[in-house]
């Protein structure tokens, strides 16, 4: 197995106490207008080639064209959610791989953010202490020094900053819509890049607060027929519920497809999500995913690192 890789020390942008970063207006995080969710989405979408027995593999140009994409300078911070409606499909794992992968092809920082209220796996596959949380951070607000906020968040090793919703069951448990909005208002400003790790379900006043500042959204999903009718149902409501542009950014994320192919007709999956999403993609199953533990992103598989 290679050596994980190391990240570089941590920038340490100067940022004046209660000023922003350069080229990025000091106001509320959630403001649609700042954030950028006012813009039209992309008319023209790409699809990722479907990864199964019949797919057309990514060339390298693809995959040159994809990274150099992750390391765009952005004019405002962006910010992806992972969602799931049920446990034991990949949620957890998902948002720590995209947030290793950012961390590791951008310069500026990336947060890994747990929003889930059920204390879940997120320590153990980032394989960092659990250091400051959500609460602390909404408690003591801006520092105004990234160094000062890194001081008190762990760090992975593939460079993510991870800050928990909880250190135990019952602090993540407590974790309301106000405990987010000061804790989003304490590192909204110093992290180009935030991935936050959803809780279930997405009509609690908490859950729609953290979609209602997100640009896209994964739905973590089974390759079965009731994931993807979980997952479908979960567009049609944005759509139903005012977030139309949302649904046109996000996408569905199939994971654990085994080698012989998904369960389910791909063609029609496909077909079925494309008027509701912006994209499907297929995660392959995989040894090292399915071990539990610590996730390692250079000993993934070709295809699923891919």
């Amino acid at each position: 197995m290679s050596t994980p890789h190391q990240p570089d020390a941590p920038p340490a942008p100067a940022v004046p106490a209660g000023g922003a970063l350069p080229g990025r207006a000091a106001a509320p995080h959630l403001d649609p207008a700042v954030a950028g969710l006012t813009e039209q989405p992309p008319t023209a979408r790409r699809r990722w080639p479907w990864q199964g027995p019949q797919a057309e593999q990514p060339s390298s140009a693809d995959v040159a064209a994809w990274t150099a994409t992750l390391q765009t300078p952005v004019p405002s911070p962006r910010r992806i959610g992972v969602v799931a409606l049920k446990g034991g499909v990949g949620k957890t794992t998902l948002s720590v791989l995209l947030a290793g992968t950012l961390a590791r092809a951008r310069q500026d920082p990336v947060l890994l953010f747990d929003a889930d209220t059920t204390f879940g796996s997120l320590a153990l596959r980032t394989g960092v202490p659990l250091s400051a949380s959500a609460h602390e951070l909404a408690a003591a607000g801006d520092p105004g020094r990234f160094d000062v906020l890194a001081g008190a968040l762990a760090r992975s090793a593939d460079g993510a900053w991870v800050l928990p919703s909880g250190r135990d069951p019952e602090q993540s448990a407590a974790l309301t819509e106000q405990v987010y909005i000061g804790a989003m208002n304490a590192v909204f400003q110093h992290f180009a890049v935030m991935v936050t790790d959803c809780g279930a379900g997405l009509a609690t006043p908490l859950m729609r607060r953290v979609v209602s500042g997100c640009h896209s959204l994964v739905l973590a999903t089974s390759p079965s027929v009731d994931g993807i009718l979980a997952s479908h149902n979960v567009l049609r409501w944005l759509r139903s519920s005012g977030f139309a542009g949302l649904a046109d950014r996000s996408v569905v994320a199939l994971t654990n497809v085994p080698a012989d192919g998904a369960g389910v007709d791909v063609t029609e999956t496909v077909a079925r999500f494309g008027p509701l999403a912006g994209d499907v993609v297929a995660v392959p199953a995989d040894r090292h995913l399915a071990q539990g533990g610590r996730l390692d992103l250079d000993a993934l598989s070709g295809p699923t690192r891919t």
